[in-house]
């Protein structure tokens, strides 16, 4: 029988995931100004690193609120650049969404720095859980991690899914792992969110 926390937990993220759906309310910048979607994910993907290291490599006896919370404080402020980075993209031609130095970018390659992005991040939220497990610990790290998955995760999700056709379908295979991930997570909403976008 799931505890009183769980069951507020999963209160909480469902909420936030709804929450969450509302316009951004970003401002619009020039087309010049604009940064394209594959810069915006292989920054993330760089500026992500260190931080889902550390994440990744807590363990039961520093699986506390003192490491967790600047760690995902972090996560947080990284993943909220990504989304008014990407979110100012809304509305442009697809051919700038996905430029590059080289050229544009096909819709399968941007999935695939997409990807990457999304299970690490999981992953590394998964492991800060399995780490704390069943301790004192749980239940005030429980509430910080689900405030990554949905305070800046979601949004991120919200704000690249309409940017290109067929983003998330060409992510689909390589994001399973993190479906299964969230699922274990008990983050019903932000899976559900991903199942509609897919």
């Amino acid at each position: 029988m799931p505890s009183f926390s769980q069951i507020a937990l999963l209160a909480t993220a469902a909420f936030a995931a709804l929450a969450a759906a509302a316009p951004l309310g970003i401002p619009s910048l020039p087309v010049a100004d604009l940064v394209s979607l594959p810069t915006i994910l292989t920054k993330l993907s760089a500026e992500l690193a260190p931080v889902t290291a550390l994440l990744s490599s807590i363990d039961a006896s520093n699986a506390t609120v003192a490491v967790v919370a600047p760690l995902t404080t972090k996560l947080n402020t990284i993943l909220s650049g990504a989304v008014a980075d990407a979110s100012a993209l809304a509305g442009a031609p697809v051919a700038q969404v996905l430029a590059t130095a080289d050229g544009v970018l096909s819709v399968a390659d941007a999935a695939a720095l997409l990807a990457p992005v999304l299970t690490t991040v999981y992953g590394a939220l998964n492991s800060v859980l399995a780490a704390a497990g069943s301790s004192p610990a749980a239940a005030a790290v429980m509430p910080l991690v689900n405030e990554a998955m949905t305070t800046a995760v979601t949004p991120l999700l919200q704000a690249t899914a309409p940017l290109v056709n067929g983003l998330f379908a060409a992510a689909a295979p390589l994001l399973a792992p993190a479906v299964g991930t969230l699922g274990a997570l008990g983050l019903g909403p932000v899976v559900g969110l991903v199942n509609s976008i897919l």
